[in-house]
């Protein structure tokens, strides 16, 4: 029987974990918008809260790291595109 050394590095968890924390944000956010009971949407409400809190704890975690690389400002995206385009990364 084959032995399978592939295994998950910490950087493809949190990852994992990052883009799996983005849809429950986004899944709680559309059942937010579609709940018509006040007591499930206070529930709908704290859950999405504390997801958004975990979120930002992974990925201040991730971004320590350096597995994560927030959105840069406006003008640090354009100067690496103008680097980019002329070959310079």
């Amino acid at each position: 029987m084959p032995t399978f050394t592939n295994a998950l590095s910490d950087q493809d968890i949190v990852n994992d974990m990052l883009k799996d924390s983005k849809f429950a944000i986004h899944s709680l956010s559309v059942a937010l918008g579609e709940s018509t009971s006040t007591v499930f949407r206070e529930k709908l409400v704290n859950q999405l809260n504390t997801c958004i809190d975990d979120h930002f704890k992974l990925s201040d975690f991730a971004a320590q790291k350096n597995w994560y690389q927030p959105y840069q400002s406006p003008e640090q995206q354009l100067q690496q595109d103008i680097n980019t385009s002329l070959g310079y990364v």
